[in-house]
């Protein structure tokens, strides 16, 4: 392997403008494909076909030509006449495919006062009209945001899923770019505190960018991503790949240090670093890829996505960074400054003399904050916007007149209307159900379909089906939203068999139940993956125990703060932090522990531990910043509520690790040292009886890592 390597290192640097102009055309290609990736903004389409709801859906399609209502549109007080003739202009925008509203359930012919009034007052309220409107597939969002808003007037309001989704492309594709301007002057001045000199900073960032272009242009393989991965999947490459640039340049500079040359140093600094950067670089990817195998399909979308990311960001440093720094080397050599960071050797005893309460501390919390991350409540939806925003002033307008309110829509086999009938009396009883109504109530079952006016007929029949339409006052997410869904599918199943319920709470139910399940099964896969990868680079079967623990002890503390702050948690941080988290400040982890593994051949546990700080503090403080300050930029800059709560998760998150990695580690490695001995293999350890004199001699010396 060692041979390959040196072999491998040797034709790179020794051709290095064809190594340049590869990565220079390639990027080229991938800047141009990029504008050509697709963008999703629908959450409920990453369920998979599996899903109750999504199979209501499809029914309601192929039965109906129809589906769900997306929007609802509420206009100033006017008459019926004024609003029936308002729904015919409605009907006519090309994107609209349906417009329900109370003359597609109630003959306006009769006086209203022969209505049922829970059933006016759910499209005709103070004289306000509210019209449910369906959309055409096919049509931008914001477009469709704004020709309704238009329509609707400034004295009208908008909401519903349309405005959600508007919402998330806007920020999207505002965002990126804006996130940017935040987080890479943050990055860089970071990285300029890292080094010792001015250019090194700027031929990071060159690299890692690449490397980022690199995966968005080849994001044209999946036709479609995700908005929240285009919003938060270039800056989590960057912020989580650039630790491997920071290992590559520490390695070189030791050894152009020692004496060698600048090309022989290079090419020594990249066959050792491989070994390192490289298991750093899988761990990350594994846990990444962890997600692609979620049920919930939002999770291979950012997996895979993120884990081709990492892949670039380490073919990137490992061969275009050994080739910019050789060829801007006399460049880099005026360019030096003196070193910002101070020496963390007192640092380093300080955290072995507290060792030992440090241990007993994380030890006794372990199993509390294990269970306090379980119980965490989640949020599941997307409808929620800033209070200064326009989309949030109209929801709070249709608010205050309608009050919360969820349409569901509940497909029965058709034919059965005793049944029909019975079922619509119970759901009528349900709390928060403000009116039922189908072919057997709205029309009578005496009454011989062919009669009806087509409209009306196809409102509530199918070939195969009989629609009933439930209005509830429940928002379309909560608890008691939650458990209205699971209330009306128990009452239904008492009397069919084969039913389907289509409706946006009816959606987070079974993304709820989907990813209690999906949470496990990624968890798990994530951490035998890295568990796997950790145990062949140390050939050792404790050091990963050791590593695994310190970092899942670190995941469980930052998502227990929102349990016991009695916040609720985004579904999307909770799922994603696991294994983000996992993957990409596992490597802290493992260089602190190869440092100390490699110091114990000569040091005892103690010397090995205090040194071992001291040379990786500089190292891991840089990256682990770097991914706070870009995770806490996209808290603070973006608009989108899911981006906002995962980088802040993920900042708190990598802190965390950051500190337990610096205090709980060291001391940890030194309590099981004898263990990580015995379970090592070839562990050349110095032997606890050798004498001080031998250690204070080879405290000067350092062993080539």
């Amino acid at each position: 392997m060692g041979l390959m390597m040196e072999k491998a290192a040797g034709f790179v640097l020794k051709h290095k403008k064809a190594v340049l102009i590869i990565f220079l055309v390639s990027v080229v290609i991938c800047a141009l494909l990029y504008p050509l990736v697709g963008v999703n903004y629908d959450m409920s389409a990453y369920l998979p076909d599996t899903a109750p709801s999504t199979k209501a859906i499809q029914v309601l399609k192929d039965e109906y030509d129809t589906a769900v209502p997306s929007a609802e549109v509420m206009l100033p007080p006017m008459s019926l006449a004024e609003a029936r003739l308002k729904k015919e202009e409605l009907e006519q925008l090309s994107f609209v495919s349906n417009v329900s509203w109370l003359d597609d359930m109630v003959d306006l012919a009769q006086p209203l006062a022969m209505a049922d009034q829970d059933l006016i007052d759910t499209f005709y309220k103070d004289r306000h009209p509210l019209f449910l409107v369906t959309t055409e597939e096919g049509y931008d969002n914001v477009t469709m945001q704004e020709y309704l808003q238009e329509f609707a007037g400034e004295d009208g309001a908008v909401r519903g899923q349309i405005i959600s989704m508007a919402r998330a492309q806007t920020s999207a594709q505002m965002e990126i770019s804006r996130i940017m301007i935040f987080a890479v002057p943050i990055a860089f001045i970071i990285l300029i505190l890292a080094t010792s000199t001015w250019l090194e900073p700027v031929l990071f960032l060159v690299v890692l960018f690449i490397g980022v272009i690199l995966n968005m242009g080849t994001n044209i393989i999946f036709g479609k991503i995700s908005f929240i991965t285009q919003s938060v999947g270039a800056i989590l490459q960057l912020a989580v790949s650039i630790d491997y640039a920071i290992f590559m340049l520490h390695r070189f500079k030791e050894y152009y240090e020692a004496g060698y040359d600048a090309v022989t140093a290079m090419k020594k600094a990249m066959v050792k670093a491989a070994s390192s950067i490289t298991a750093s670089a899988l761990t990350t990817f594994f846990g990444f890829l962890a997600l692609a195998f979620m049920r919930f399909k939002l999770g291979p979308d950012l997996g895979f996505v993120l884990a081709k990311g990492i892949l670039f960001s380490l073919i990137s440093v490992m061969l275009l960074l050994p080739v910019l720094i050789m060829l801007s080397w006399k460049l880099i050599a005026k360019t030096k400054h003196l070193s910002f960071l101070p020496s963390f050797k007192g640092f380093g005893k300080l955290v072995i003399k507290i060792r030992i309460p440090v241990l007993i501390l994380v030890l006794l919390l372990v199993v509390p904050l294990f269970l306090a991350q379980r119980k965490n409540a989640f949020l599941y939806g997307m409808e929620s916007y800033p209070t200064e925003s326009r989309e949030y002033a109209e929801a709070q307008r249709i608010k205050d007149v309608y009050g919360s309110s969820t349409q569901m829509v509940l497909l029965l086999p058709r034919g059965q209307w005793d049944k029909e009938t019975a079922l619509m009396s119970e759901l009528k009883s349900l709390d928060h159900v403000n009116s039922v109504v189908g072919y057997s109530s709205a029309v009578g079952v005496t009454v011989p379909p062919e009669i009806l006016q087509p409209k009306q007929r196809e409102q509530l029949l199918s070939d195969n089906y009989s629609r009933l339409i439930l209005s509830t006052d429940v928002e379309t997410e909560g608890t008691t939203s939650f458990a209205l869904v699971e209330a009306v599918r128990e009452k239904t199943a008492d009397y069919f068999e084969d039913y389907h319920l289509a409706s946006e709470n009816a959606t987070l139910v079974d993304m709820r139940d989907m990813i209690g399940r999906d949470n496990i099964i990624v968890n798990g896969l994530a951490i035998l993956a890295v568990g796997m990868v950790v145990a062949l680079v140390f050939r050792s079967l404790s050091v990963p125990l050791i590593l695994l623990l310190t970092i899942e002890t670190s995941i469980w503390l930052n998502l227990s703060i929102p349990y016991f702050a009695g916040t609720k948690l985004n579904f999307i941080g909770y799922l994603v932090i696991s294994t983000v988290q996992l993957g990409a400040t596992v490597d802290y982890g493992i260089l602190l522990t190869q440092y100390y593994l490699d110091y114990r051949s000569s040091l005892l546990p103690k010397a090995a531990a205090i040194k071992s700080i001291a040379d990786t503090a500089g190292s891991l403080i840089s990256p682990a910043l770097i991914l706070v300050a870009v995770s806490l930029t996209l808290a603070s800059v973006s608009t989108i509520s899911v981006v906002q709560e995962l980088g802040l998760v993920l900042g708190r998150g990598a802190l965390i690790s950051l500190a337990m990695v610096l205090f709980f580690l060291p001391g940890l490695l030194m309590l099981l040292d004898r263990f990580i001995e015995k379970t090592t293999y070839k562990a050349a350890f110095l032997p606890r009886k050798a004498g001080k004199a031998k250690q204070k001699t080879n405290l000067s010396t350092e062993p080539e890592r």
